[in-house]
């Protein structure tokens, strides 16, 4: 969604530009390209101080498909689950722009992880191989339902930056990412009970706190398959 919004930018520069050569030919005042230069610099003004540059994105998510917004339940329930299932608490989460600012999140919003937390548990490389499936999890969960994702690209480049900043070699970035994508589809699909769960609770608006309860009841009742990592 941020690179729509910058291509969404760069076209309304070009039209304004366009705008403004054709006005004299079309016996346009060249106030009017002026006004809407303004206007659209307070807009962008207004978006960069107050919403953080993230105007375009909420603006594209509100006329999104409902289509494309359950696609983005169903990559962040991925997460979710995943995350539960590796034992890497979940502090919150919100499903679309708007929402991370009115909660005080940074970017498009998503699953935001305790990682502090985890850190002081857990060795170094466990901490990552979780964190690798993690990230991958919103694309599997896409693949799984929809046979293709077209979300993921933040998480892809979030998954990059730690192996680069790790010493990785680059040569093995795409290895991994598949790996990982490949274990978040098998622990989905294995527990394809909670996954529904974590996606109708999400539909819902639940809290944090609602959806760990239904998970644990869900791994506790003796009428359904334990959520599992094997």
């Amino acid at each position: 969604m941020q690179q729509i919004a910058l291509n969404v930018i760069a076209i309304g520069i070009f039209v304004i530009s366009l705008f403004s050569m054709l006005a004299p030919i079309l016996h346009i005042s060249p106030l009017v390209p002026v006004v809407i230069t303004l206007f659209l610099m307070a807009i962008l003004g207004i978006d960069t101080g107050l919403l953080q540059n993230r105007g375009v994105s909420i603006f594209l998510e509100f006329i999104a498909s409902k289509e494309h917004r359950q696609r983005v339940i169903h990559h962040e329930a991925g997460h979710f689950l995943i995350a539960y299932l590796l034992d890497i608490p979940v502090l919150d989460y919100s499903l679309s722009t708007l929402e991370a600012w009115r909660k005080g999140q940074r970017g498009s919003g998503g699953v935001i992880l305790n990682l502090e937390q985890l850190k002081s548990k857990e060795a170094p490389v466990t901490v990552f191989d979780k964190l690798y499936t993690i990230w991958m999890a919103g694309i599997a969960a896409e693949q799984i339902v929809y046979q293709e994702a077209q979300g993921g690209q933040d998480d892809r480049e979030q998954l990059y930056a730690l192996l680069q900043k790790k010493g990785d070699n680059k040569n093995s970035y795409r290895l991994k990412e598949r790996t990982a994508i490949l274990q978040a589809k098998d622990l989905l699909k294995k527990n394809s009970l909670a996954y529904d769960t974590i996606v109708t609770l999400m539909e819902q608006g639940s809290t944090i706190e609602q959806c760990y309860q239904s998970l644990n009841l869900l791994k506790a009742s003796s009428n359904a398959p334990q959520l599992s990592l094997i």
